[in-house]
């Protein structure tokens, strides 16, 4: 029996109504020298036999028992018996196109690189529907320069912070992860992050395949993220990770409040969606474990002139003063009646509506942007203040350039 090429992680755990459609996806695909590395990570429901009987039928199919430890410890495990040049990882309850390994392996040797990007479909589970909406997961941040060539974190420093690190939707080449000792963070969840940016500044050969090739299960049952439970809190020490991973990288100044900007979006998401027994805990250990808290690092006039609408909910977030944000949560949404605003770059609004980005250059002394029934609004920020009102499809002529 030759060596596989590629080695496909799975990671299982009691996922007994997804499990044959998504080894079902992995054994048809058109890039056939491949081993499966099914990783058991003691599963309670039907799983295990599932998979017995998927190892009866192919031969690539690899069965690895253990205690239950969490996705992380699981991925690990699979690392640590994988024989192939190439790993990928697929979680059990999703699925994927059967062009997906071979697309992003010609990828990789074409451009000689050691990571592969491609899109990801998001699939909803409640009304079982695709949605391609958000550009952290159709790969919209990459604009048409970074098509049919490597680069390298470098070239995305404008918004590093938006690059997807989920696992899933890549392909790594072995040499790589064993190089930067690269593991996923035993016991927590929330894990791709430091296990994508260990091995993301250490190589200048990274390539993206625009084509949806991944499918993602959200909004599933019973899942961890549904849960919301106290879990949720790993997202603090998930930050703590990746900023002391990044922090001595020469050039981290120039996007350490990109940096800041994403972890603060991502704490007050996991805050709006944590089951409310834990948000006293979660506001305690935020002020107490996380560096983002430190003013000298990341100084308060900066931030807030970077970031002023998080920059609020934040500061009582930290402080622990959970009413009070609360208060200033609602008052921000009544008087700004805020649509999504992103900022992902110093000067520049990033306006996201259903599918469409809309880039305006910041003025701040000029105008501010906000959004309300259908409408983007630029009040103007002189002595008379008026507003100019624009329906959407005349804003999508927009052009920054004019």
């Amino acid at each position: 029996m030759k060596k596989p090429v590629i080695s496909v992680i799975v990671p299982v755990y009691n996922v007994e109504n997804y499990l044959a459609k998504c080894l079902d996806s992995i054994l048809c695909q058109t890039f056939s020298n491949i081993e499966i590395i099914c990783v058991n990570d003691g599963s309670t429901d039907s799983s295990r036999k599932i998979l017995e009987e998927y190892k009866n039928k192919d031969s690539r199919i690899k069965i690895v028992d253990k205690k239950n430890g969490g996705l992380s410890s699981a991925r690990n495990a699979g690392m640590k018996v994988a024989t192939g040049e190439f790993y990928s990882f697929i979680d059990s309850d999703d699925w994927i196109d059967i062009t997906m390994l071979e697309k992003l392996y010609n990828n990789m040797l074409e451009h000689e690189s050691d990571i592969a990007i491609c899109a990801v479909h998001q699939f909803d589970e409640t009304n079982q529907k695709i949605d391609d909406s958000n550009p952290y997961y159709t790969l919209e941040y990459f604009d048409k320069t970074f098509d049919n060539r490597a680069f390298s974190y470098v070239n995305t420093k404008p918004f590093i912070m938006d690059v997807c690190v989920m696992a899933w939707n890549k392909l790594y080449r072995r040499s790589l992860i064993e190089k930067c000792q690269a593991e996923f963070p035993d016991g927590l969840i929330f894990e791709d992050g430091p296990f994508f940016f260990t091995i993301f500044f250490k190589t200048q050969k990274v390539s993206i395949v625009r084509d949806f090739l991944y499918y993602y299960r959200i909004n599933r049952k019973n899942s961890i993220i549904q849960k919301a439970g106290k879990k949720f809190l790993n997202v603090i020490d998930v930050a703590e990770i990746m900023y002391n991973k990044i922090k001595d990288i020469p050039d981290f100044e120039d996007f350490k409040y990109t940096f800041f900007r994403k972890k603060v979006e991502d704490f007050i998401y996991r805050f709006e969606h944590l089951n409310p027994k834990y948000k006293t805990a979660f506001a305690k250990k935020l002020a107490k474990d996380s560096s983002l808290v430190d003013e000298t690092l990341f100084p308060p006039n900066m931030v807030r002139g970077k970031f002023r609408y998080n920059y609020f909910l934040f500061k009582n977030l930290k402080t622990g003063n959970i009413l009070y944000y609360e208060f200033q949560k609602y008052k921000i949404k009544s008087m700004y009646k805020l649509m999504e605003i992103m900022y992902k770059e110093e000067g520049v609004y990033f306006l996201k509506y259903k599918t469409h980005i809309l880039r305006f250059k910041k003025r701040p002394n000029l105008f501010d942007i906000y959004y309300s029934n259908d409408r983007i609004y630029v009040r103007i920020l002189k002595k008379i203040k008026f507003d100019f009102t624009f329906k959407f499809s005349e804003l999508e002529k927009f052009n920054e350039d004019d």
